[in-house]
């Protein structure tokens, strides 16, 4: 299943392809309607056998992706440098807040009704939406999208040949801050599996599905879209806006709190099956913690997500502007691989060494993720870069 996101992790090989053919208009309505077409397409295809099951999911994923490089490029371009905090908290929590909708409110129908009219449901949004971009042109005037079609990428190089690619792979590079933001923005995620891997633990330790529902459904996902927004308020008040850096540095000390609490709850709960969560015992008090730790962990993962992106976002608006959507989608596609390589062997490392042993790799991913920040760039201080080809 994890094959899926192939699309995403490969985002930088073909982030040049969009922007060296058509236009980020043509490039961000094709993949809707794509979306909406395989949704409609599954609500027609029996998804009792997992072949269309996987061709939908690997359709719906190849199409997103392409339209993440389209809104990142067209956010890199339009947004000033005050306004990437509030332009990213958007993102962030408007991705958030769309996949609580996705996973709740549509899953009610598909419980109400049918599967099919989940998906119709689905496909009729992203027409919607394809109507919406048709009607907004993406905030280009007529001029412009003129001049974005009439005018090649003037690069030195001719068409998509691998030496355009090597080059292009190696331009960024060698654009300053890179490899530090590539090290980083792959190493802070590891960390983070923890909090996927608390709410499996209170399923073994027998919670009951309808409170770890409420509290590692709900609860967490507020409190994750909570510090997107706060983290956006900061890095774009006016009155006392805080640098993404600064940001980023007191978020990763905070964190260490609630992981390594995370930790010591493992060690002091053990594995053995809850008797009672009604009273006040043990068991209710560790329960408590381990949701608290949860939430506060989510807090600062998303105060760290819209900070960290924003960064980002940053930097590569001081590259090329035939670069800009290319190394933008290098650093975020570092981020996702960043996810899904503990992901990919979480579960594994737990089944071999313990549960105990991989919260020791979490705690300390977390505590190593400080030093590297303190190492971090002044961003504010490099000048943009300037390409001789």
């Amino acid at each position: 299943m994890k094959l899926l996101f192939v699309p995403w992790v490969c985002k930088p090989l073909y982030a040049p392809v969009i922007e060296r053919i058509q236009t980020k208009q043509w490039w961000m309505m094709t993949s809707i309607l794509v979306l909406g077409l395989t949704c409609l397409m599954a609500s027609l295809t029996s998804l009792e056998t997992m072949s269309p099951i996987l061709l939908v999911l690997l359709l719906l994923n190849a199409a997103s992706a392409i339209q993440d490089i389209c809104v990142d490029s067209l956010a890199i371009e339009i947004l000033e440098p005050g306004e990437l905090g509030a332009g990213n908290m958007i993102q962030v929590v408007a991705y958030k807040a769309g996949s609580v909708f996705a996973g709740a409110a549509l899953l009610w129908v598909k419980e109400a009704s049918s599967w099919r009219l989940m998906w119709i449901i689905f496909g009729s949004l992203y027409i919607i939406c394809l109507g919406l971009i048709w009607g907004l042109g993406l905030g280009y005037s007529g001029d412009r999208k003129e001049n974005e079609k009439k005018q090649p990428v003037d690069d030195g190089y001719e068409g998509l040949s691998l030496e355009f690619l090597v080059a292009n792979w190696q331009r960024m590079i060698s654009v300053p801050g890179t490899v530090w933001m590539v090290t980083f923005v792959m190493f802070y995620k590891l960390c983070e599996r923890g909090e996927g891997t608390i709410p499996i633990y209170l399923v073994d330790k027998g919670v009951s599905v309808s409170s770890l529902a409420f509290w590692t459904g709900v609860v967490r996902s507020v409190a994750s879209i909570g510090g997107s927004a706060v983290s956006g308020f900061l890095l774009s008040s006016e009155s006392g806006r805080v640098k993404a850096s600064e940001l980023m540095l007191r978020t990763a000390c905070l964190r260490i709190i609630p992981i390594t609490f995370q930790f010591i709850i493992i060690l002091c709960w053990g594995r053995e099956p809850v008797t009672d969560l009604g009273g006040l015992n043990t068991d209710t008090v560790l329960y408590y913690l381990s949701i608290l730790c949860l939430v506060l962990a989510n807090f600062c993962a998303g105060l760290m997500t819209t900070a960290c992106f924003t960064t980002m976002m940053s930097l590569s608006q001081s590259v090329p502007t035939c670069l800009q959507s290319s190394h933008y989608s290098l650093l975020s596609t570092m981020e996702v691989l960043g996810k899904l390589m503990f992901a990919s062997v979480a579960g594994i490392l737990i089944d071999l060494a313990g549960l105990e042993m991989v919260f020791i790799l979490f705690v300390t991913f977390s505590i190593l993720t400080v030093p590297l920040l303190v190492k971090m760039p002044d961003f504010d201080k490099i000048k943009p870069f300037c390409d001789t080809n």
